[in-house]
């Protein structure tokens, strides 16, 4: 059941490490310490780096995908989460959420200094990026809105205010870079965005949250987790509607799909294991075991 030469980065949140899971043998093949309450991920798509924010820490860690050493940990701000990477693997961004900060760190890759701290809404929980255009995309739980920052000179352009209940919290771009689908915490569903306009086009409720997102590579479906649940939700893009709910375990948070889009993988909190799903047949197909609340997944090389 090999996954093509790619790698997991699963955080387990209650036991301060890095799961690396080898998908040739859908093993795991290290377990790096990295602070204090680990929680989000990301993968540089240059695929050199993985990143780990360890919130109980306010740390950074950056970890060589090669040796699978932590080379560099770098102070961040209060109640850090999200954090992602710019298109071009040169600046990493990660959102500092305590009512303090409410800022995102900007930090320039190799040279490893912040060159930029970037005010945007209250209560901002995670970011992501378009691909096609040079933009991120940040989700401001306290102040219900999107703030769209220009990643070339690194600056807020404007909000997108929500309306309605909802706080929104995780979020995922089109792999055309159409729509941004985010999640809202408090009223388990999902708000798509027409990226274009900056317009509100759909809510669909989902299962219970807090909730992970992933688009698929083709941009097809959309998999939407639920922590208070035990399944992830499987939109269809066309449609914009709800066409399944797979059972995956007690507590599923973070959702990735493979770069070839024939499997997700999924991080089952309350079971201490990464589910695999088959993408074509919609079924869980294997579970690996991971560490204590594995919290949420990269993909990298």
């Amino acid at each position: 059941m090999g996954g093509g030469g790619y790698r997991i980065f699963v955080t387990n949140r209650d036991s301060n490490d890095l799961s690396v899971i080898d998908t040739e043998d859908n093993r795991i093949i290290a377990r790096i310490e990295v602070g204090k309450k680990p929680t989000y991920v990301a993968v540089s798509p240059d695929g050199r780096y993985a990143f780990v924010v360890a919130t109980g820490s306010r740390s950074l860690y950056t970890i060589d995908t090669k040796t699978l050493k932590v080379i560099k940990e770098l102070p961040l701000g209060e109640a850090p989460k999200g954090v992602g990477v710019t298109n071009d693997s040169r600046s990493v961004y990660v959102v500092n959420e305590g009512a303090t900060s409410s800022n995102i760190y900007v930090f320039r890759i190799d040279t490893w200094k912040r060159i930029r701290t970037i005010l945007v809404g209250r209560l901002p929980h995670n970011v992501a990026f378009n691909p096609v255009r040079p933009i991120a995309y940040v989700t401001n739980g306290g102040s219900r809105s999107l703030s769209n920052i220009n990643v070339e000179t690194h600056s807020l352009i404007h909000e997108i205010e929500f309306t309605g209940e909802g706080a929104p919290h995780n979020l995922a771009i089109s792999p055309d870079g159409r729509y941004g689908v985010v999640t809202n915490k408090t009223t388990d569903d999902v708000v798509v965005i027409e990226l274009k306009n900056d317009r509100i086009i759909r809510r669909i409720p989902v299962s219970k949250g807090h909730h992970g997102i992933d688009i698929s590579p083709k941009g097809d479906y959309a998999y939407v987790s639920g922590v208070g649940s035990d399944v992830v939700t499987v939109i269809d893009i066309k449609e914009w509607k709800v066409v399944r709910q797979i059972k995956v375990g007690e507590g599923p948070h973070g959702v990735r799909f493979s770069p070839d889009g024939r499997r997700a993988y999924v991080a089952v909190t309350k079971e201490d294991m990464v589910a695999i799903i088959d993408t074509k047949r919609q079924v869980v197909i294997d579970k690996i075991p991971s560490h204590k609340f594995p919290f949420w997944i990269a993909i990298g090389r």
